[in-house]
Order: structure tokens, then C-alpha cells, then sequence
């Protein structure tokens, strides 16, 4: 065990510590405090050699902590985030921060609200970094860990210690290619729900392991639909529909992104499907941030700007 004396110690070495053990990289800490990779370097070894560990270990393409570290990270975590809040507490100003802001979202709302978003950050804070990461099974630990300020979500909501504000509801659009077979009766609103399920359907994995709306409203009728493909985005699969006889389902704000009305047809679905809602969700932690705070205020107003609104009629 080495002596250190407390009232020389560098705090700094603490930033650095936290910074590796949440990205597993000198490159990525040195990236995430926008120094430079030998600053992190020079920093993690003057910290390894007042502790006498050498508290990262190689491991193929990642840096995992030693048990000395592993027991730190929780304590150092606390210190360099009470530390963080203590600096920004009002003291915040989107026209000259830096700050680099990390919202949760899926294919969806990536496309539907995170444009107006990113207009907001540049006209606001042209300072800061938008970093935006897909959700996922991770995303509420990465709320809780910090890795995360905030994430859109389309699924029930989690509780406490997390937190939620309504952005907007959502409904389906049912589309087909503009050579399908059903096209007709689709633009005449004659499309039936035989109709609807006679041919193969394109549908979008989510990363959340939720059923689909689709599958669940088709369920309650005792019914069920052919999957002929599937992907992860939206894009692709209403890419996929030209020129095929295949028919998907699309949340009503993405109809005026994706949807080419020269190829495609759009139609209401055939068969009662609850509107869903999509909120903004955070950790308690984080909710007295005053930097977090007007990142949310920035998120509730992108959804609210008329290309987020837009939606199939």
C-alpha cells in the first residue's frame, strides 16, 4: 500500500479513473473528456502508482478493472458526479457549453424527432455535441450509470427511480406498394381485414424485447399475420415494399418521411389499434441537472415542432 498525502492528491486522477472504467478505453476516456490519449495515460499511471495496483488489465480489445479498481468504481462514480453537479448547478449556459448530451432512441423516434432536435442544438448550443445511442436492453442501466442523459421511449414507462414526461401518441398507417394487388381498394378505403392478412407482411425488430402493437391487437381478434421480412429499421422495410406484394403497418409521423406517394399507398388499418404513447424518460439523478433539465426541455419541444407532428391523413 502506498502513503499518499490527501492534501496533494489530484482530483483530476479521479475523473480519469471514471472516465476509463465507464468506456473500457484510454482512447474513448480521453475522447469523452476531450483531452488527450497521453493526458489519460500519464494520468491513469500516476494513479496506478499512488495505489500500488495496476488497476486496469488488458483483456483482447478492452481495459477491465483489477479488484482494487472494481471496489472504486461505485465510491469514485459518486465523488466525480457530486463533484459534477456541484460546478453546474446554475450554472449552466446553452450558448457557450461544450457539453456532449447522449439521448436514448429508437429507429422511430430518431427519425420523427431527433431532426427538430438537432436544429434546436445548433441554433441554442452550437457549442455542444448531440450523441444520440439506440436503444436497448442496456438503456436503463445506462441511465442510472450516467452513460445516458436521457432516452425516448415507446413502451410503458419505468418506475421509480426513473422519471417520465408524455411527449405525444402514436397510430399506424397500413402501406402497400402502388402496383399491389390491393392498391385499388386500399385508395378507395375498401381494404378489409381478409385483405389485410392475405399477403406477407414486413416487420421492424425492435430492440426491446416487446411485442408488436400489430401482433397484439391482431391477437385479441384471433388472428394472425404471415412475417415475409423483417429488419431493423422502418426505412428498409418500407424500402422493401416497392415493387412486392408484401403490406406493413408504420407509425403515422413516419408516412410523411418514408412514404413516396408515387410507389406507395397509404390506407387506414382495417381493425381497432390503440394509440401508444411516447414519453421522455430520465434517472432521478440526473433531474436537477440544470443542463439535463434544458435537454428535456429541448426534447419536449422537438416533438412538439410540425414535422414531428406531421402524420398520415
Amino acid at each position: 500500500m502506498h502513503a499518499m498525502n490527501s492534501d496533494r492528491f489530484d482530483l483530476n486522477l479521479l475523473v480519469v479513473f471514471d472516465a476509463v472504467a465507464r468506456t473500457g478505453s484510454v482512447t474513448a476516456a480521453a475522447a469523452r473528456l476531450s483531452v488527450s490519449q497521453p493526458a489519460v495515460s500519464h494520468a491513469l499511471n500516476r494513479l496506478r502508482d499512488l495505489l500500488g495496483d495496476p488497476l486496469f488489465v488488458r483483456n483482447r480489445n478492452a481495459l477491465v478493472p483489477t479488484p482494487r479498481a472494481q471496489a472504486m468504481i461505485e465510491p469514485v462514480r459518486s465523488i466525480v458526479e457530486a463533484a459534477r453537479d456541484v460546478v453546474q448547478r446554475g450554472a449552466f449556459d446553452p450558448g457557450t457549453s461544450e457539453r456532449v448530451f447522449r439521448v436514448g432512441g429508437s429507429d422511430y423516434t430518431m427519425t420523427v424527432v431527433v431532426p427538430a432536435l438537432a436544429r434546436l442544438l445548433r441554433a441554442r448550443a452550437a457549442s455542444s455535441t448531440l450523441d444520440l445511442v439506440p436503444i436497448g436492453p442496456q438503456t436503463l442501466a445506462s441511465l442510472e450509470s450516467g452513460e445516458l442523459d436521457c432516452s425516448l421511449w415507446g413502451t410503458t414507462v419505468p418506475g421509480a427511480p426513473y422519471l417520465s414526461r408524455a411527449l405525444f401518441r402514436e397510430h399506424f398507417i397500413g402501406v402497400i406498394g402502388s402496383q399491389h394487388p390491393l392498391a385499388r381498394k386500399a385508395k378507395k378505403g375498401e381494404l378489409t381485414l381478409d385483405d389485410y392478412l392475405a399477403y406477407p407482411h414486413a416487420a421492424t425488430q425492435f430492440r426491446l424485447s416487446v411485442p408488436s402493437p400489430i401482433d397484439t391487437a391482431l391477437a385479441k381478434l384471433g388472428r394472425s399475420r404471415t412475417i415475409g421480412f423483417t429488419s431493423p429499421n422502418f426505412a428498409s422495410n418500407v424500402a422493401a415494399l416497392r415493387d412486392t406484394d408484401m403490406v406493413m403497418a408504420v407509425p403515422s409521423r413516419l408516412v410523411s418521411v418514408l412514404v413516396d406517394k408515387k410507389s406507395l399507398v397509404s390506407f387506414e388499418l382495417p381493425f381497432d389499434i390503440p394509440n401508444h404513447p411516447y414519453s421522455l424518460i430520465w434517472h432521478r439523478r440526473s433531474d436537477a441537472d440544470p443542463a439535463c433539465r434544458w435537454l428535456r426541455e429541448m426534447v419536449v419541444a422537438a416533438a412538439q415542432t410540425p414535422q414531428s407532428r406531421t402524420s398520415a391523413r
